[in-house]
């Protein structure tokens, strides 16, 4: 795991490296290494069948070594980039990136011959395995720049970060997948960027599936992935080094999830990251209703997301918040009476849905929420211009309209504006129910 600290520091400059992109031309020896392993069993791994879509996925990172056992063919030389003071994304000092490189790799392939993924290196930390905030958030909009599908961010660190936020969401509303590890303090302290909203938090488990002590616990923990004693490829081949290496951490269990991720949009690539999060999730191993803050839903089954049938797409995402919502299309707009919207409430990641009602002063606004699954919904007007990043009652009481917490999966507010403008109305589960995953169908009506 790479370090995070809280305050970023300046822009470190860019560094582009334009090498030619290489093609495997036969089946590498050292992949039949890394398909051996006894970690792939306990996720039900198999091989790629057929040719698929290629998948980019963007591994951000200290630097992924091109000469790697197991990764050649795979490695998007032409698009690597360093977010490094003169360093260079094909080239890993740490060996971090490389062996998170190498099980994304595993996981999305399994051959040389068949692909069906390309490893985007995107190097935003240095020698020592240290980042930035800016570094962070470059790297997440370069690899989206790229058309990366899925971005995997084997980082941790304490601080919220806005800047990181924002990249985030421009990511998830660019249709790419953002997978994180969830740490690797242990306990339940949020670690960034695994407690960021939008983002696949991966918790990590050993051989009998049992948490490891390490991995970081919460609600924010979607999914789990094995992390104990996982054999990838080694970064220093090139100067006589071992070909591959064995680490530990929930960075080894996310780039699992990165890989599965990977094949499935090699199968299906128009999906969005809200329904490849739902397939991974729904594929956990826990029983129904026994979920919990290390594992999630349990350890993935790549063999049961493959044949899991896509589902309903969710409301255009990210929207959970009153500035993301208003460069959305609008629930009622002016001049608009009524307006109604689908969509999906997820764990930690993403708790809450806004939609833009327009009312003129003196016009009534009836709104209702109806969640599945026995949820708990609430629902909330927000007065226009509200900002976003803020909580307690002082906010509250300057920027909330009306609201509606009873216990219950239906939900109603009624307001008569007292001035025109952009309203938000939100859908919000119940902090109790904060780990299911229901959908819910929002209506509202606007009269004089």
């Amino acid at each position: 795991m790479i370090a995070l600290p809280a305050a970023p520091p300046p822009l470190i400059a860019m560094v582009s490296h334009r090498a030619p992109f290489a093609v495997a031309a036969q089946v590498d020896p050292d992949v039949a290494t890394l398909t051996a392993q006894p970690y792939l069993k306990s996720i039900r791994w198999v091989p790629v069948a057929a040719p698929l879509n290629t998948t980019i996925v963007a591994v951000l990172d200290t630097g992924v070594a091109v000469a790697a056992a197991g990764l050649q063919g795979r490695i998007n030389t032409a698009g690597a980039m360093s977010f490094v003071a003169g360093g260079n994304a094909l080239v890993d000092p740490q060996g971090h990136g490389t062996h998170v490189a190498g099980v994304i790799a595993t996981i999305a392939s399994g051959t040389s011959t068949t692909l069906g993924v390309s490893i985007l290196p995107v190097q935003i930390a240095d020698a020592q395995g240290q980042t930035s905030a800016q570094s962070l958030a470059s790297g997440i909009r370069y690899a989206v720049s790229q058309r990366a599908k899925v971005i995997n961010l084997s980082v941790q660190g304490a601080g919220f970060s806005k800047i990181e936020q924002d990249a985030i969401n421009d990511a998830t509303r660019a249709g790419v997948l953002v997978v994180a590890a969830s740490g690797n303090t242990g306990g339940n302290a949020k670690e960034y960027p695994g407690a960021y909203r939008h983002v696949l938090a991966v918790g990590a488990v050993d051989a009998a599936g049992q948490p490891l002590a390490e991995s970081t616990q919460g609600l924010q923990v979607a999914v789990a992935a094995p992390g104990r004693d996982i054999l990838s490829s080694g970064a220093q081949v090139a100067s006589g080094g071992p070909r591959f290496e064995t680490r530990t951490g929930t960075s080894m269990a996310a780039a699992i999830i990165s890989g599965v991720a990977a094949r499935i949009y090699a199968a299906r690539p128009t999906l969005s990251p809200a329904q490849v999060t739902e397939m991974i999730m729904a594929s956990g191993n826990n029983p129904a209703g026994r979920l919990d803050r290390a594992r999630g839903t349990g350890v993935v089954n790549l063999i049961k997301a493959l044949r899991m049938k896509s589902p309903q797409a969710d409301a255009p995402e990210p929207d959970d918040d009153p500035p993301n919502a208003r460069i959305l299309p609008p629930l009622i707009a002016a001049g608009q009476t009524q307006g109604e919207r689908h969509g999906r409430l997820r764990t930690w990641a993403d708790l809450r849905d806004d939609a833009v009602v327009y009312l003129e002063a003196g016009q009534t606004l009836k709104a209702q929420a109806n969640v599945s699954n026995k949820a708990d919904v609430d629902l909330y007007l927000w007065r226009p211009k509200a900002p976003v990043y803020r909580t307690g009652a002082i906010f509250a009481r300057k920027w909330l309209a009306v609201g509606a917490v009873n216990a219950g999966s239906t939900e109603t507010v009624q307001y008569t504006a007292k001035r025109a403008g952009n309203y938000v109305l939100e859908v919000r589960l119940a902090g109790a129910q904060r780990i299911v995953r229901p959908t819910y169908h929002l209506r509202a009506r606007v009269t004089k």
